[in-house]
Parts: structure tokens; sequence; C-alpha cells
């Protein structure tokens, strides 16, 4: 069926609404229309697409025997913690030989919560280079986050877990929204300091 014959079609339904504005178009304005339509849907699903894209994040896999449990840290506010004051030469090392950090997150958004919680995740800290990474120091951007990892050392292909705890009532951050972070140096040549953070907005 052509336009012409659409149209016609619609004009025989008198007393809709609908056929009114059609009696009212033109080819050219009901070209104009569908073309309208769907520049539309289309800006409105960049828009969308823009607003929850996540930047990729690597998937580490591992298995529980891969989890390093030795000399564990407790990572407090700008206390920090030093395994070896006198930092591996990163010169040393060839490329072949590094450690390499991994990360299976950056961020982490908790979302809406009350102010009386106490909010935990685990984030997975991983070795893929070639030699040993080591944890040279770390600390948090605030006292009502800590976090403890369950190793100093981490062998190549291994993991350790990080867990990091925020306190929603260590003071007064009702109606706001807020983020913390945890700051990881290593002997990693090429990321000596990571950054992991977390966000809430509290009620």
């Amino acid at each position: 069926m052509n336009k012409k014959n659409i149209f016609s079609a619609f004009e025989n339904l008198p007393g809709t609404i609908f056929a009114r504005i059609i009696k009212g178009f033109g080819k050219k304005t009901w070209d104009c229309a569908i073309l309208g339509t769907i520049l539309f849907f289309v800006v409105a699903l960049l828009i969308f697409g823009i607003s929850t894209w996540k930047p990729h994040q690597p998937m580490i896999q591992y298995t529980p025997a891969d989890v390093v449990y030795e000399n564990p840290i407790h990572v407090v506010h700008d206390v920090g913690f030093v395994s070896n004051p006198n930092k591996l030469d990163s010169d040393s090392l060839r490329s072949t030989e590094s450690p390499e950090i991994v990360l299976s997150e950056v961020y982490y958004d908790f979302g809406v919560i009350n102010s009386t919680r106490t909010l935990t995740h685990i984030f997975i800290i991983a070795n893929s280079g070639k030699s040993s990474l080591v944890i040279q120091r770390a600390y948090t951007t605030c006292g009502c986050t800590v976090a403890d990892i369950t190793a100093t050392e981490i062998p190549p292909g291994k993991v350790v877990l990080m867990t990091v705890q925020f306190d929603t009532s260590y003071h007064d951050m009702r109606g706001t929204t807020v983020r913390r972070g945890v700051v990881i140096e290593t002997n990693d040549p090429l990321h000596p300091t990571q950054e992991i953070w977390i966000q809430a907005s509290i009620r």
C-alpha cells in the first residue's frame, strides 16, 4: 500500500483524533515526522549507553588454591604499611621478569544506603608478571575506610583478596555522595601506584 492509499484509509475514519491529524499532514510532513521519531530514539539510546557505560575491568580467573595468605596487611588512613623501605630498583628488572599488578576493579558503587551501616566489598589483586609482586605501602584516604589484604607478597600467577570496609557512621555524611580510596604502592615498574575507589550515597 503506497502513502496515498494510507492517507486515504485514515481519512475514511472520521471522528477520530488520529484521522484529523493525518488529514493535516502532507507527504513531506509525514516523512519529517518519521525521520524525527527515528532520530529521537537514536539519541535516546546513545544517551542511555553513555550514562550506563563502565570502563572495562579485567576478568581474573583463579581458584581458592591461588589465594595467598601470608603476612596479611591491615590498611588504615595515612599510616600505611611498608614491607620494605628500600624499594626494588625497577631498572634492575627486565620487562620479561617484572611483576605486573592486575586489579579486578578500580571502582565500586554501593548505591544509596543509610547512615548507620558498615559496608564491605572484596577486590582481587593478581600478579600476571614473571616475578613476585610486593606490596610496599598501602593506605586509605579517610579514617572511615580500612582494608585488609591477605598477603604482602604475591607470586606469579597468584592473587590476594583485599576486603575494604567503609563505616558510614564514622562522621556525619548524611545527604551526601562520598568517594573513598585505597592507594597501593608496589614493585611493579610500570604501575608502581594503583588507586581503588568506592562510592556511596548516604541518606
